[in-house]
């Protein structure tokens, strides 16, 4: 039996986001599968790692964020800001 982990609901959504990392200097397009209050589950377009600290553009806003996991095009992140 699987025991849910986290700490808020996840609501699936297909939102196209950029992470960016390395200072602005690396952009990655993902797409957004679930969303919750505290994180978000990407997949990206390229099996490409995600660093630590980044944020994602999502339209005209900023995310700060922190990577929980990545397991090649797939990721979970945490909103830090």
């Amino acid at each position: 039996m699987n025991t849910e982990r986290r700490q808020s609901p996840r609501r699936r959504i297909q939102t196209a986001v950029v992470v960016v990392c390395d200072g602005g200097l690396a952009r990655l397009p993902a797409l957004v599968v679930d969303q919750s209050e505290t994180g978000v589950r990407l997949r990206l377009a390229d099996d490409k790692p995600i660093q630590s600290d980044c944020y994602i553009l999502f339209g005209h806003r900023i995310e700060p964020c922190r990577l929980v996991w990545q397991a090649s095009r797939s990721a979970g992140l945490a909103f830090t800001g």
